[in-house]
């Protein structure tokens, strides 16, 4: 949706704004942050993808569990 309203407004901050308003989310950073997550998702913007984020912390938990064994 941000990127379909883009153009009519100055920034990305601007329309993430005013999206964000529209859907009644609380702070134009929580869509900004899920803009992002989508990103790195999609492989637009580099980073951990959240497929990978939840591989880690289930092996981060296995690992503690091991250890702990």
């Amino acid at each position: 949706m941000v990127a379909e309203v883009r153009p009519q407004y100055r920034s990305q901050w601007a329309a993430i704004t005013a999206v964000a308003g529209m859907l009644g989310i609380g702070t134009p950073e929580t869509l900004r942050t899920w803009i992002r997550r989508s990103d790195v998702d999609g492989g637009v913007r580099p980073g951990v993808t959240s497929q990978m984020a939840e591989e880690n912390k289930a092996l981060r938990k296995q690992v503690a569990e091991l250890r702990r064994a």
